[in-house]
C-alpha cells in the first residue's frame, strides 16, 4: 500500500538531514538570480537550482538514522523556454557520509559520465497558476515498487487530492499563494493523459475477508473487496478512503467489475466500516 510504504521510508529516513555542506556549495552566488526546483522528503529529496547567468546546481541527498549517507551534486549549463527544459551536465561531486560521524565524509570529483550517476535532462515545464512543475517521462523507482515517470507520481497526487498542498517525488517551484483554479489537463502530453482522473472515483465495500499470516497468527490483515473495477476507471495505482480520512486501502488488484484492496492495521472492525461503507479517491 502506498500510505504503508511511505510510512515505513519515513521510520527509516526521519533524522535530521542537517550534514556537512559540500565545498562546491560555497560558490558566490550572492549576486545571481536563482530559480529553484524541488522535492524534500525525511532525510532525502532532490533540488534543482538555476541560476541566471545559465548555469544549474542538481542536488540529490539521501541520509540514514544512523549518520550515513550520500550528496550527489551535479554541475553544467542549461537551456530553458515556457514549455522545455534541457540539462547539459559537466561534472559530478560525490560526498559519502559514514555513520561514524568523528569521520570525515568522503569526497569524490569526475567528469560526467557514470551511469549510475547520471540524472534527468529533459523535462517538460508545467504551470498550475503560480505553481510550475518540472516533469520528465523517464522511468525510474521512487515510493513505488514498480517504475514510475513525473506523470504517472503527479497523477497519483492529483486523483487523491494531496497536490498541490503536498508534492511527490518530482521537482515544483511553489509559492504561498493557494491554488483556486482545476489543473489543465491539456498540459500534459495525450499518452499520460489516462493517468489522470476527471472526477473522483466512488466505491463500496462489498465483501471482507479476515487473512491470517500461516506463519504468525498475530499478523492479520484484511482483504476489501469493492463493487467497481476496471470499467469505473479503477486501476491498480488509486488509493480510496473513507470521509472521515482514517480508513483508506489502495487497490491492488482489478477485475472488470470488482477490485479489491488490503488493509493492515489491528483497528479494523466490521462494525465501523461494514459492507457498503463508501469510498472515494478524493472527497470533495
Amino acid at each position: 500500500m502506498k500510505y504503508i510504504k511511505i510510512l515505513i521510508l519515513f521510520l527509516i529516513f526521519s533524522c535530521s538531514n542537517n550534514k556537512t555542506k559540500s565545498n562546491d556549495e560555497k560558490i558566490d552566488i550572492k549576486n545571481i538570480d536563482t530559480l529553484r526546483y524541488s522535492y524534500d522528503g525525511f532525510n532525502n529529496g532532490l533540488r534543482l537550482d538555476l541560476l541566471s547567468d545559465g548555469r544549474f546546481i542538481n542536488e540529490n541527498y539521501l541520509f540514514s538514522c544512523f549518520g550515513g549517507g550520500e550528496r550527489k551534486k551535479v554541475f553544467g549549463t542549461y537551456k530553458m523556454d515556457s514549455l522545455k527544459l534541457t540539462l547539459n551536465p559537466e561534472r559530478i561531486e560525490f560526498i559519502e557520509y559514514p555513520e561514524d560521524m568523528e569521520l570525515k565524509p568522503k569526497t569524490t570529483k569526475i567528469k560526467y559520465g557514470i551511469d549510475s550517476l547520471k540524472i534527468k535532462t529533459e523535462f517538460q515545464v508545467v504551470q498550475w497558476e503560480n505553481n510550475k512543475y518540472l516533469f520528465s517521462d523517464y522511468f525510474d523507482f521512487g515510493w513505488s515498487l514498480d517504475k514510475e515517470n513525473d506523470y504517472i507520481r503527479f497523477a497519483d497526487y492529483l486523483n487523491t487530492g494531496l497536490e498541490p498542498e503536498m508534492n511527490g517525488m518530482y521537482l515544483v517551484n511553489k509559492t504561498k499563494d493557494s491554488i483556486t483554479s482545476e489543473f489543465d489537463l491539456k498540459q500534459i502530453p495525450e499518452k499520460w493523459q489516462s493517468y489522470f482522473l476527471k472526477e473522483p472515483v466512488s466505491a463500496k465495500i462489498k465483501n471482507i475477508t479476515k487473512v491470517i499470516d500461516p506463519n504468525d497468527e498475530e499478523n492479520i490483515s484484511w482483504q476489501i473487496e469493492l463493487d467497481k473495477g476496471e470499467k469505473d476507471r479503477i486501476n491498480n495505482r488509486l488509493t480510496l478512503e473513507t470521509q472521515d480520512g482514517e480508513f483508506f486501502i489502495e487497490v491492488d488488484s482489478v477485475l472488470t467489475n470488482r477490485s479489491f484492496g488490503k488493509y493492515y492495521l489491528p483497528d479494523f472492525t466490521k462494525e465501523k466500516y461494514p459492507i457498503g461503507t463508501e469510498l472515494r479517491t478524493k472527497w470533495k
